[in-house]
């Protein structure tokens, strides 16, 4: 189980051909749509116990399929398999039995098939050459995988539909259809169940029938993902697999320390950003109410990763590290997701049934279908679980309290690190379960993953996870004195043993870490300069015209410019009153007291030349 994403096979091919045993039959029925023809492919078997594992394509097999006519394929599935082939919507949309869909004996969801220990098809596809719009796409017509990556679904070897039906036959392929169908498929097969002595197969067809072809050429070397010098590229096993040497990181102290590791790489060891603070690896659990289940929590689970780069791999328990989730009241499981991943919650069937919603399934980065999520090289995860202890129930079976893989042979689900959804998203996470209940739920999770998308044996990390609840979780074990070692820092920490990258420089305001004065501002607080140059200041006061606080008069603005001169003199209007004497009294605001004196000429002291009154006048007795 450590390394899940490296015990597949390799499609590097050597052109040559020989001798095949296995044969391919193409059937034909009129379909439930009228005017168009259902064909379906099997591999015909030579034994009960061979197994299907991949149909594949690549620059030295072509995988080809022509449908001049058009493929039906319902919008009512939207994966490229038949996982979205839920048998309950089968009466209401009785064409979506017409569906193009590829496969490996299976005809629907894995989860309804009735075949113990059935996994839906996982697949693998060239960016630049992808065969999943053929399944997908409205009157397709043609399947083409030719290029050097090339692409393949498959099975692992532990899915009890690679097994033949009671015909010896493996269904691997549906294509609906007004017209004829032809082109090329290659598969290989494991006879007797024996991974080893693989045969790869490349069949022409037109039509239906029964069609024979030749074996591709066996690349021999080490296919075994536990060793150091596994060769991806390897078809048999040579004998030449090293499974005692492999590099690693042997310091006890480190996150990523691998006890299995004999030749030390500790450059490649990690310290800090493990999950202990929240900013590594580290289990997110979220908590909302449910949408259309009344007093249900809706709880997420994420993994919270340590780089941008860095891929979500699995979700496993075994012996020694069990995978338990406890849901004492029981976990939701809507009858209208036949799958145990996201990939039967399908947005189309929202209005229909809301509580779809809230369906508690196990994912990798994905909240739906692949094909429906609007990332480019998604890929629904993958499960292999032990069928004396399977996984699949927890997330189909409606009121499921408890979930607990210990077994020696173990169970996960995967996504492999070709998948776009294995990166992280918002806040640096990944979904990686959705499980709604009417209580709280807790248990144990086992995460592996990727630092920065690393490959090869021994370079992935896996961390195990202690939840009840909301709330953010560090890795089991992960207590790492990190922090700030610069003690020039403004931030550093004198208990820190291990510098986690934080240190952070103090800004002229004295903030830490801080940006200084804002853009614009004049001081730390974030004040401005006003119109008079003043840091702070209010501007001009009010009523006033100027900075120092001048104000206009009735007659005169703050220049002392005339505002009133009605009689267009060039005087103003409080110096006309004046005219004619303004040599005599010298200010003609009444300021030269020669200009005042008694006015009225009825007191004794009456000044005739007096303009002004200036209150002196007597009178007589």
């Amino acid at each position: 189980m450590k390394h899940l994403i490296y015990t597949l096979f390799a499609f590097a091919l050597a052109p040559a051909f020989s001798f095949a045993q296995y044969t391919m039959t193409v059937e034909a029925t009129p379909a439930v749509t009228a005017g168009l023809t259902t064909y379906r492919f099997y591999v015909d078997m030579q034994d009960p116990t061979d197994r299907m594992s991949a149909v594949f394509g690549n620059d030295q097999a072509s995988l080809l399929v022509n449908a001049p006519g058009g493929a039906f394929n319902s919008t009512f599935n939207s994966s490229w398999n038949a996982s979205g082939i839920n048998p309950a919507f089968l009466p209401v949309f009785p064409d979506l039995a017409d569906d193009t869909y590829a496969t490996i004996g299976l005809t629907g969801p894995a989860s309804t098939s009735g075949i113990a220990g059935a996994a839906d098809p996982s697949i693998v596809e060239d960016n630049a050459q992808q065969i999943t719009p053929f399944f997908l796409t409205p009157g397709a017509t043609n399947l083409e995988s030719t290029t050097l990556t090339g692409a393949s679904w498959y099975v692992l070897n532990t899915a009890a539909n690679g097994l033949p039906d009671a015909n010896l036959q493996v269904l691997i392929m549906q294509v609906t259809t007004s017209g004829d169908i032809s082109g090329q498929m290659n598969f290989q097969v494991f006879p007797l169940g024996v991974g080893v002595d693989q045969q790869q197969v490349s069949i022409e067809f037109d039509g239906v029938g029964t069609f024979e072809g030749g074996a591709l050429v066996v690349v021999p070397g080490c296919n075994d993902a536990s060793a150091c010098n596994f060769n991806p590229e390897a078809t048999t096993n040579d004998g030449s697999c090293e499974l005692e040497s492999c590099a690693g990181c042997t310091d006890a102290l480190a996150c990523n320390y691998d006890e299995s590791a004999n030749i030390a790489d500790n450059e490649s060891c990690i310290f800090c950003n493990c999950g202990a603070s929240g900013s590594g690896y580290s289990l997110v659990v979220e908590s909302a109410p449910a949408v259309g289940v009344d007093g249900a929590t809706r709880y997420r689970l994420k993994i919270r990763m340590a780089n941008a780069q860095d891929q979500m791999s699995a979700v496993f328990g075994l012996q020694g590290t069990p995978l338990q989730i406890n849901a004492p009241l029981g976990v939701f499981n809507s009858t209208f997701n036949a799958s145990w991943n996201a990939s039967g919650v399908n947005p189309a069937f929202f209005d229909f049934v809301p509580d779809l919603a809230d369906d508690s399934y196990a994912t990798i980065g994905l909240e739906g279908p692949a094909s429906a999520s609007g990332i480019m090289d998604a890929a629904d995860p993958s499960l292999a679980e032990d069928t004396n202890q399977p996984l699949s129930p927890f997330f189909i079976n409606n009121g499921t309290t408890e979930l607990l893989i210990n077994s020696i042979t173990g169970s996960s689900w995967f996504a492999l690190n070709t998948a776009a959804n294995t990166f992280p998203v918002a806040n640096n996470e990944v979904l990686i379960a959705q499980l709604t209940s009417l209580g709280e739920v807790s248990g144990t999770i086992n995460v592996q993953v990727l630092p920065e998308g690393a490959e090869g044996v021994g370079n992935d990390v896996q961390k195990t996870f202690q939840f009840a609840g909301a709330g953010v979780y560090a890795a089991v074990g992960e207590d790492n004195a990190c922090g700030c070692t610069d003690a020039t820092a403004c931030n550093y920490d004198a208990n820190a043993n291990y510098d986690d990258g934080s240190c952070l420089q103090a800004d002229e305001c004295g903030v830490c870490g801080g940006d200084g004065i804002a853009d614009g501002a004049c001081d730390c607080d974030g004040n401005v300069l006003d119109e008079c140059g003043v840091c702070g200041g209010e501007g001009i006061a009010e009523g006033a015209c100027d900075c120092d606080g001048n104000v206009p008069t009735e007659f005169r603005d703050c220049d002392g410019l005339c505002l009133l001169d009605e009689d267009l003199d060039g005087i103003c209007d409080d110096l006309d009153e004046c005219v004619g004497v303004v040599d005599a009294c010298g200010d003609c605001n009444g300021n030269d007291l020669g200009c005042q004196g008694c006015t009225d000429n009825e007191a004794c002291n009456y000044d005739a030349s007096a303009l002004f009154p200036d209150g002196s006048c007597t009178y007589p007795d």
